[in-house]
């Protein structure tokens, strides 16, 4: 069984827009595996052998509360299909400048959503502001599961000062016992080698949805080498990389043995 816990897809009417203002804000770096719907990303887990995803999905404006967990909802009803249901995984958001947020993300918690994703560039935050503790507290007092684009983005090439290794040590030293998983193995391109170390002595876990694997190559290797294997969770960030290809270089770096609990029995512990 695979389970990738960094995955996209967007409604169908802003699929093309999302995926097209998202390779001009890079640039064009950033090139799409898919097209950003529902039904082409449940086709290429299929083709990837992927049995399970986790939606991402990002709230850039505190009013996207509502339609993402009511997106949310729909896939797990069934109203996208039983193939949505049984395969996708939604997350939900939370924004710190919602007035509400703690009271949302009960709401969250009611509705059966194993947790949220943050994006502290898209949001406009770090996660080393004290402001945005009591959001991450009230997550983790409901047993959500905290994942955060952590380290560089090439949307935004000259910050480093959002969600690196050092702002994400500084937010789980002061909310202990959250569940937060540091996407694109932590962070670590854009900073010096061994700065992602100290997150493993504090609790965090990290997915291997590295995009830009010819930087920090050597760094991004090691830590796919020599993290233990029940702190990585296996991720794609689809439709950024295909599946096929995230599957198989996970597999040409990790020891075969270690490869169940990447691909699927870390994701079952951490989501229940």
């Amino acid at each position: 069984m695979i389970v990738d816990f960094h995955s996209h897809d967007f409604p169908d009417a802003l699929a093309a827009r999302a995926i097209a203002g998202m390779c001009r804000k890079t640039e064009g770096f950033l090139y799409p595996a898919g097209d950003g719907t529902l039904e082409n990303h449940l086709d290429s887990m299929r083709l990837a052998g992927i049995d399970k995803a986790v939606l991402c999905q990002i709230s850039t404006r505190p009013e996207h509360h509502a339609p993402l967990l009511r997106r949310a909802r729909a896939i797990m009803d069934g109203e996208f299909g039983e193939r949505a249901r049984r395969m996708i995984i939604p997350f939900c958001s939370a924004h710190p400048a919602d007035p509400d947020v703690a009271g949302h993300l009960r709401e969250i918690r009611a509705a059966g959503v194993k947790g949220i994703k943050v994006h502290p560039y898209y949001q406009g935050f770090s996660l080393a502001d004290p402001a945005v503790f009591p959001m991450f507290r009230a997550a983790a007092d409901l047993g959500l599961v905290v994942t955060t684009h952590a380290g560089f983005d090439v949307g935004y090439p000259a910050r480093r000062d959002a969600c690196g290794p050092r702002e994400i040590a500084i937010l789980l030293r002061n909310v202990p016992g959250l569940k937060f998983v540091a996407s694109h193995l932590g962070g670590c391109a854009g900073y010096a080698p061994h700065s992602t170390d100290e997150l493993l002595e504090l609790g965090c876990w990290i997915d291997t949805s590295a995009l830009h694997r010819d930087w920090h190559k050597d760094e991004q290797i090691r830590l796919l080498r020599s993290w233990p294997s029940d702190r990585i969770l296996f991720g794609t960030d689809f439709p950024w990389t295909d599946g096929r290809e995230a599957v198989r270089w996970v597999s040409s770096i990790r020891e075969k043995e270690d490869l169940d609990a990447l691909f699927s029995k870390n994701a079952e512990r951490l989501l229940g």
